[in-house]
């Protein structure tokens, strides 16, 4: 699947010849195409563990590390990248292009949870969380609900395993603990709701809900904790607890932790509802520096300004990787 995707991205990249080419890391062979049309190619660093640095730590390592160890945590990224890289190579020496790396690194994450590195190169920018706008609706029930008390919002998005139904439970109870309801968003069922759950006053149970909508309106909540969720919920002011599944979601949960954002992360196998109302209590503690990450966010342009780099890029005022 990926050998088509590197020649179909190729393939465009000569037809269009465009200024600027912006890819996917995993496209490997887009720097080579785009430097065949003397176009300049920027990666987008969807979570800030590929270029390295001492202020925080490779994906799958704890935050808190000493700055060398930090630093030296990347080489295990660095060597997987380059093994990557074998397509792109290839194709460099196919299209007598001498470099397949990109002229500019981008990383569209809030400069709030993660700030510009003081050791990346010029040529590697956290820009701030890229954004638009999304128009959402609640229906006059779940309106009501989240009007009528404190609400933790439970929702794992694409996140599935066989415990749903148990941690539906225990989140429940949690809620119910702090003296909270509780709505929980099935997702593609990392929360499977009882009947109990559908008939009980304090609950209500929705597939999905707009973000923009819903998460002003809840207190706190338990997620997986990938970066647009963890953004989002920053963003809204609202504290939470993460109970990470896979790839960078343990990294947000220990990084929310480090900067006093949250209680860090929770193991998605809890089903105790004690330990999980500890856990938001933690959260909740975190309020004041949620809100004032949010502010800040409420601040960043982050497309903007990542547009903004790539005109400079074009104008010769951004500084590129050297060759």
């Amino acid at each position: 699947m990926l050998e088509a995707a590197y020649q179909q991205v190729v393939e465009q990249i000569q037809e269009i010849s465009p200024d600027v080419v912006v890819y996917h890391p995993k496209l490997v062979t887009a720097p080579v195409a785009a430097h065949a049309v003397g176009a300049i190619a920027v990666v987008v660093e969807l979570f800030p563990t590929l270029t390295p640095t001492a202020a925080f730590p490779a994906l799958g390592l704890p935050h808190g590390l000493p700055g060398f160890l930090n630093r030296a945590s990347f080489r295990m990224i660095q060597l997987a990248l380059a093994s990557a890289a074998k397509p792109a190579k290839t194709l460099a020496k196919k299209l007598g292009v001498l470099r397949h790396h990109p002229d500019l690194t981008l990383c569209p994450v809030s400069q709030a949870l993660v700030p510009q590195p003081a050791d990346w190169p010029s040529h590697a920018l956290v820009t701030g969380a890229w954004t638009s706008p999304t128009l959402g609706t609640i229906d006059a029930e779940l309106h009501d609900f989240l009007a009528s008390g404190p609400v933790v919002y439970a929702g794992f998005g694409s996140m599935k395993d066989t415990r749903g139904a148990p941690r539906a439970r225990a989140i429940v109870e949690a809620a119910r603990l702090v003296g909270f309801k509780t709505l929980l968003v099935t997702g593609w069922g990392g929360l499977e709701p009882s009947s109990d759950h559908v008939d009980a006053p304090d609950v209500m149970v929705r597939s999905t809900v707009p973000h923009s909508e819903v998460l002003p309106a809840v207190a706190v909540a338990i997620h997986h904790g990938g970066a647009g969720t963890t953004h989002a919920m920053i963003r809204s002011g609202i504290p939470s607890v993460i109970m990470p599944f896979v790839a960078d979601q343990p990294w947000w949960a220990g990084r929310l932790k480090i900067l006093g954002l949250g209680p860090g992360p929770l193991s998605k196998s809890v089903t105790n509802p004690n330990t999980l109302k500890r856990a938001l209590v933690k959260a909740i503690e975190c309020g004041e520096a949620v809100r004032v990450a949010s502010e800040f966010m409420a601040l960043e342009d982050g497309l903007g300004r990542a547009l903004s780099i790539i005109e400079d890029a074009e104008a010769g005022v951004q500084e590129l990787r050297p060759a």
